[in-house]
């Protein structure tokens, strides 16, 4: 069966936060989808909590076949079997409506739909003061000395047309950094990319996966973004 949406959840250790995530896309979601739970390890609690409250119809549950997020993500795209794909995280009780809109943006014609958090209507609250600083130097200057059309090129919540999931090599090895790459490349390919507002969730149960040392990661295609500019205004 073909799908209009694939979302993708990633998991470790969110026993605590998967069946309120989950539950609550079953009921708001209006289109026609098909949740993948992606976890590491056999043994992780989360996979009890989704096979014990529904049916192999509703929600797929796959093994990661390589490592880490940035594994689980590649899984998920080689299984891709949607017009588009989101990422969503496990520990997001906040956002659920916002698929629903972005699925919207993705049949208005737009590639890449970035979850936003610096726009208005957005928030970025709760995060530690270091983190936040970091992320909000790196989306200003990007979007204060480029032309990407995202306020927030940090985000991993994002929703990808298969287009551009089938274009474009994931070349990244950590964390998060595939989804500024993917952004990047698009961008600097003529792809329509939008954003919409998002208030960001605040963590109650579970440790976050992020780690500092994953920011090295981002350089890359930090500076591959600032390039684009340079590289377009030669065209020009």
């Amino acid at each position: 069966m073909d799908y209009d949406l694939d979302i993708i959840v990633p998991v470790y250790n969110e026993q605590d936060n998967i069946l309120k995530t989950l539950s609550e896309i079953n009921k708001l979601l209006n289109v026609n989808y098909r949740i993948i739970v992606i976890y590491d390890y056999d043994d992780d609690p989360t996979i009890k909590v989704v096979n014990d409250n529904f049916n192999k119809k509703e929600i797929i549950v796959v093994k990661n076949k390589h490592v880490g997020f940035n594994g689980a993500v590649k899984t998920a795209f080689e299984m891709l079997n949607a017009k588009a794909i989101i990422l969503y995280p496990a520990d997001d009780h906040k956002n659920f409506n916002l698929i629903n809109e972005m699925f919207k943006k993705f049949k208005e014609g737009y590639d890449i739909v970035c979850a936003s958090r610096f726009i208005e209507g957005g928030s970025y609250k709760g995060a530690p003061l270091l983190k936040r600083l970091i992320v909000k130097l790196v989306s200003f200057t990007l979007s204060n000395l480029t032309t990407l059309p995202t306020k927030d090129a940090t985000n991993g919540f994002r929703l990808f047309s298969k287009e551009i999931i089938e274009k474009f090599t994931i070349e990244s090895k950590r964390g998060f950094t595939f989804s500024i790459e993917l952004l990047a490349k698009a961008h600097r390919n003529n792809y329509k990319i939008t954003e919409l507002p998002e208030q960001w969730p605040v963590r109650n149960y579970g440790k976050s996966k992020f780690k500092y040392s994953s920011i090295f990661f981002y350089i890359q295609w930090y500076i591959y973004i600032l390039l684009t500019r340079f590289k377009n205004e030669k065209k020009n």
